[in-house]
């Protein structure tokens, strides 16, 4: 509600993804103790069935320079990742009801990683990446 005072807001996308595919990706990340880059191992290829959609989000490998540097974050447990998507859910559920309530919330299931998904948000945003380009620029 003091969103509402503070500026004009359309419409609010709330990206959703399946809670096991978080996890998996929150388990995958790994940091170079020496460059301080972030990578991700994880590899997700949810093929589609029982009427869901398939989901697809390709590893982020480090170069060969790093892959023996890699480091997981010691709070990168499932334990706390799924704690914290807790805490999140809760925060967020007052949110997107006010949202809902006055039609502004649009539900977006990501399909996978950005390659992926950017063009199908786009798309249902009804903006083509010409437009996009251009706005953005």
């Amino acid at each position: 509600e003091i969103l509402e005072g503070v500026t004009d807001i359309d419409l609010v996308v709330n990206l959703k993804l399946r809670e096991d595919i978080l996890v998996e990706k929150c388990l995958g990340r790994r940091i170079c103790n020496q460059c301080g880059k972030n990578f991700n191992i994880a590899n997700i290829n949810v093929k589609a069935e029982n009427g869901n959609p398939g989901i697809y989000m390709a590893p982020l490998p480090p170069p060969a320079g790093c892959e023996s540097k890699l480091i997981t974050r010691a709070d990168d447990t499932e334990e706390v990742v799924k704690q914290r998507l807790r805490i999140y859910s809760e925060m967020s559920q007052p949110v997107e009801g006010f949202y809902r309530s006055r039609g502004k919330l649009m539900e977006f299931d990501l399909p996978g990683g950005i390659p992926e998904s950017w063009p199908k948000l786009l798309h249902a945003l009804n903006i083509d990446e010409e437009e996009q380009q251009s706005v953005a620029a």
